[in-house]
């Protein structure tokens, strides 16, 4: 198993630019119409599936499965531009780069960076979908 982000060195990366707020970007606010309950379900829905999709790029990573974990990537990428979680994406695509090269290491380090970002967003979403429930 891959350590988590904080045991490789480019881990301290990824907290540039942590505890900013989060608000839905405006295609989003426009396809709820709005609809705070979608916006919060789309939320769930991008936290629930972007944390399974990393952890099978961990299991890939394990394997070496290197375009498993480029492919997740790419979804993940996809997934968070939509939900304006622009770093999330940036870090994806730096991911599915550091896949063409095959380096284990760099890869991991990828992937913590991604995981670190996403923790990031998803705790930044909580406290917008908290807010719209009160």
């Amino acid at each position: 198993m891959i350590p988590p982000q904080s045991s490789i060195g480019l881990a301290s990366e990824s907290r540039c630019s942590s505890r900013q707020a989060w608000s839905p970007p405006a295609v989003l606010l426009e396809a709820a119409a709005g609809d705070d309950g979608l916006i919060v379900r789309l939320i769930d829905a991008f936290g629930r599936d972007t944390n399974a999709r990393v952890e099978q790029m961990r299991r890939a990573l394990a394997a070496s499965n290197f375009p498993n974990i480029r492919s997740e990537a790419h979804t993940v990428k996809g997934s968070a531009r939509q939900m304006g979680a622009d770093e999330v994406a940036e870090a994806c695509q730096e991911l599915e780069i550091a896949c063409d090269l095959q380096d284990p290491s760099l890869i991991a380090a990828r992937l913590n960076r991604v995981q670190g970002l996403f923790d990031e967003i998803r705790g930044a979403m909580a406290a917008y979908a908290g807010n719209r429930s009160t």
